[in-house]
């Protein structure tokens, strides 16, 4: 029998973003999961959120030290590995499950139990949740594959390095496959792009699921929209490349 499925929330601020994300893992068809809100904020907003949601399966852990962006995420997976979690979501605090998505990438992953990676496609969403789809995004589904189901040793590595066209919030992954440490804190900004070219040099394999089973939500105040503000993400991504290809 498969344990409950983990959804983590790293969170640092915006709590209204905060209670319409726990709504969507609320509103999961497969209710056989757990959650745990990560706080690695400089406040305790997320507490009166975690307790209006009032879920048993929702519980807040609060960092005594601010850990940054890879040390949360770290944390997400340590905290799943400690209840025995096989499965892994690292759920963003600003974006939204579909309601399908539990059920689905549960299914995924026992199809293809040797996947270190399961995603889905994305719908992206602005700051209202009305459907968005500036040129990144336009990019990003230009080069998703249309026939490749599976990124897999060479040539999956070269199909990410030509662009990353799948959306880390949305992955979920089979913990025991995951190279640890996972989240490199010497990158601030490509950390997951570095993580899955890891996995594909290990021998692992991503799976691309063709269903829309989660929502990302661009606004201006995300982490990825103010790290885009500069050439300092083009320049990360060319060292990253670079080190992969290496």
């Amino acid at each position: 029998m498969s344990t409950p499925y983990a959804v983590t929330v790293p969170y640092y601020a915006n709590p209204g973003y905060l209670r319409l994300t726990l709504d969507s893992v609320v509103a999961q068809t497969d209710g056989d999961w757990w959650c745990v809100g990560v706080d690695d904020s400089p406040d305790d907003s997320a507490r009166a959120v975690v307790a209006t949601v009032a879920d048993p399966r929702i519980r807040l852990e609060r960092n005594p030290v601010t850990l940054g962006v890879a040390g949360n995420f770290e944390r997400c997976f340590e905290l799943a590995d400690d209840r025995g979690a096989e499965l892994c979501v690292i759920l963003h605090a600003d974006d939204l499950l579909e309601p399908g998505y539990v059920a689905a990438v549960r299914a995924a992953h026992a199809q293809h139990p040797g996947a270190t990676c399961v995603t889905p496609r994305v719908e992206v969403i602005d700051e209202h949740g009305a459907t968005h789809l500036p040129l990144p995004d336009r990019v990003k589904s230009w080069l998703r594959p249309r026939r490749t189901t599976t990124l897999i040793g060479d040539r999956g590595l070269q199909r990410l390095l030509r662009g990353q066209f799948f959306y880390c919030p949305a992955v979920s992954y089979r913990l025991a496959l995951v190279p640890r440490p996972a989240w490199e804190a010497r990158w601030r900004q490509v950390m997951d792009l570095v993580l899955y070219g890891r996995v594909l040099l290990a021998g692992g394999a991503i799976e691309l699921l063709p269903e829309r089973l989660f929502r990302y939500r661009r606004h201006e105040a995300s982490e990825t929209q103010l790290n885009s503000a500069t050439l300092s993400r083009t320049v990360e991504e060319h060292a990253a490349c670079r080190e992969l290809a290496a």
